[in-house]
């Protein structure tokens, strides 16, 4: 049985339920195909001793969950996911722990095997559905100062990958930026979604609590 005894974290929340509307969008596309979730778990302070948040490089690991497909439709916490899609989900990311890293550190050449093995999956579309999400969160964007002042809006250019979604927070903290890529077709039924829309603010930012 999966720990559900801490309270979700924002992060899980706002994933589950963007997770959600994407099978909503994408349900009649993928009848009976399998759902997978990458989350880009950060390692820094995952390491013994941890690293600081500034250290340079591409300091993650992927977490791949494939949760049940959930209703498509209501608004309660079962059934955005809270109770089947979190717990599987948070199972997945603690997995990537000092124990992980230490093993990583030692057999780094047998884990570069397994993730070109999953990359030749993924070209030969044996992945499934995938929905990866990375998150900028904690990280002091915010802070950054060039001689013109703190800025006033921290962003992202374009996503050039398709189904992904990526986290950005709020100048005024607390709040969470979205920022979602999905192929064309499927955008026009994601954005349009009355439960999705039930959340947005005029800005476009998308808000829970």
């Amino acid at each position: 049985m999966h720990n559900m005894k801490k309270r979700p974290t924002r992060m899980e929340t706002l994933s589950t339920f963007l997770w959600s509307r994407f099978v909503a969008a994408t349900k009649d596309s993928t009848l009976n195909k399998l759902y997978r979730v990458i989350h880009a778990v950060n390692v820094r302070p995952r390491i013994d001793p941890p690293l600081p948040q500034s250290s340079l490089g591409n300091l993650f690991r992927v977490a791949i969950t494939a949760p049940l497909q959930i209703p498509s439709s209501g608004g309660g916490d079962e059934e955005c996911g809270h109770g089947v899609v979190i717990p599987v989900i948070r199972e997945a990311i603690d997995n990537i722990d000092n124990e992980y890293v230490k093993k990583l550190q030692k057999e780094g050449d047998e884990y570069l095997g397994v993730m070109k093995k999953l990359a030749y999956s993924f070209k030969r579309g044996e992945m499934g559905t995938l929905l990866s999400f990375s998150s900028y969160c904690r990280f002091p964007l915010y802070d950054n100062y060039f001689g013109w002042g703190r800025p006033t809006w921290v962003g992202s250019p374009a996503l050039t990958y398709k189904n992904l979604v990526l986290f950005m927070d709020t100048k005024e903290g607390g709040g969470i930026e979205a920022y979602v890529s999905l192929e064309e077709e499927v955008m026009a039924t994601f954005e349009c979604d009355s439960e999705l829309l039930s959340y947005v603010a005029p800005t476009g930012r998308v808000l829970l609590s």
